[in-house]
């Protein structure tokens, strides 16, 4: 059986999956990206795994940055997810008391050190080593299919 990419993409579209951004700051502007791959890897040490496809933008500006955040975004945030995703307009609002910035009133968010990088076919994988975390009560923005989701209760 051949794998294409369309098959592929609609196998795993089926796979229900939380919303973050990423952000970096570079030269004092903080630059974002929507990003559904993301996973933990480790409790010891902390590791968190973000994959990038080497075609976006942020694939660039992770390269250079030595640190980065996650933003674990809320169900009232697709606006935000759209916007770092090259789709609308809305005003992200840094919380600048984290290094690097990370989105306000998410439902969590991580300070990452990067600690590997590696080549993925035409994504990098980028693992941070979590140095600060917050979180609060919220419910999250899922994706599933290629739309978002809200989860029911119960």
């Amino acid at each position: 059986m051949t794998v294409t990419p369309v098959d592929f993409k609609q196998t795993l579209g089926r796979f229900l999956s939380g919303v973050t951004v990423v952000s970096v700051e570079v030269e004092g502007e903080v630059h974002g990206m929507t990003a559904s791959a993301f996973l933990s890897v480790s409790l010891d040490p902390p590791l968190v795994l973000v994959s990038v496809a080497k075609s976006a933008k942020m694939h660039a500006l992770l390269a250079t940055a030595e640190r980065f955040g996650v933003t674990l975004l809320s169900s009232s945030q697709q606006d935000l997810s759209n916007h770092f995703a090259g789709y609308g307009a809305a005003m992200p609002l840094w919380d600048r008391s984290v290094s690097p910035p990370v989105l306000a009133n998410g439902i969590g968010w991580l300070s990452c050190a990067t600690h590997a990088v590696h080549e993925a076919g035409d994504h990098t994988l980028y693992i941070g080593q979590v140095e600060s975390l917050g979180y609060s009560e919220g419910e999250p923005l899922a994706y599933y299919r290629g739309k978002y989701r809200a989860l029911q209760p119960g």
